[in-house]
Order: structure tokens, then sequence, then C-alpha cells
């Protein structure tokens, strides 16, 4: 079985190898059809190359991977749930500071109110029903999976500026 480190490296390295094609193609078309792409097209296009990158290189395991490669999933709607999310979770917590007399938060709800978020966060989690256990192992394989995106992404930018 590979250790954590070693499954991180072939991660990067099949993460780095399905991201690379993708942007030349995304350079190659917003260039010749178009004419010049606008800086929130551009950006909209590499966000969806990289989630893309990403889940191909995870393998199997998990279900997040499914869920950003699925065609149905819509930026949109996961941004404007995200935000309801926020403002509710926000007047919680201001309505929620009156103590126990008040009647406070319980630490079950709490539990619950953040299990709700957690699954709008994770792709996917909030069409599935699994457990507590379930979501935090996906949670974590996420969260993990982003970090080494984050070190393949700056790894390549810091090349491209040396190349310029």
């Amino acid at each position: 079985m590979q250790g954590p480190s070693t499954s991180i490296k072939s991660f990067k390295q099949e993460f780095l190898k399905n991201l690379l094609p993708s942007l030349q193609l995304q350079a190659r078309t917003s260039t010749t059809f178009r004419g010049a792409t606008s800086l929130h097209e551009r950006k909209r296009a590499v966000k969806s190359s990289v989630d893309v990158a990403m889940a191909a290189a995870h393998g199997g395991g998990a279900r997040w991977p499914k869920a950003i490669l699925a065609p149905a999933s819509s930026a949109c709607k996961v941004q404007r749930c995200r935000r309801t999310v926020r403002r509710c979770c926000r007047r919680k917590r201001c309505s929620g500071r009156s103590g126990r007399a008040g009647g406070g938060d319980t630490p079950g709800r709490l539990v619950s109110s953040r299990t709700m978020a957690l699954r709008e966060v994770i792709p996917g989690g909030r069409n599935s029903t699994v457990d507590e256990a379930t979501l935090l192992r996906e949670a974590m394989d996420y969260a993990m999976h982003l970090r080494a995106q984050v070190d393949v992404l700056r790894w390549l930018s810091k090349t491209v500026q040396h190349l310029a």
C-alpha cells in the first residue's frame, strides 16, 4: 500500500499531466476563434480545467471527483447556495449569543448545522445521504487534494514566471 506522501506525489504528477493539455487547448481556442477573451472568461475556463484535472487525477474511492466531473454540476447554483449558508450561519451566530437561559444552540443543533455547511463545501455532498463519518473522510480527502492542487499550481506559476 502506498504511503500518504507517495500517493500525493503521484496525484500531483497525474494532476499536472491532466492539466497542461487542457490549458494549452484553452490558450489556443481563446485566441483562435473569438479573438481575445475577457479576464472573467479565462478565469472561469482555468478554474474549470483545474477542477476537472484534479477530479480525473484522483482516481477512485471518493464521491467528490464524480460530482466535479458530472455534467449537471452548476457553478452558479453552488455559489448561490454558499452565500445562503453563510448568511444563515451569520444570523444564527448573532442570535445564538443569548446563552443557556435564552435557549441558544444546543450541541446537537450545532453539529447538525456544521454538518450541513460541510455538505455544501464538498462537491457532491449536498446530494448524498452519507453519514457524518463518511462525510468527514470525504472532507479530509478533498482538503488533502486541494492542498496538493495549490502546490502544483504554485510550482507551475513560478515555472511560467521564470520562462517569461
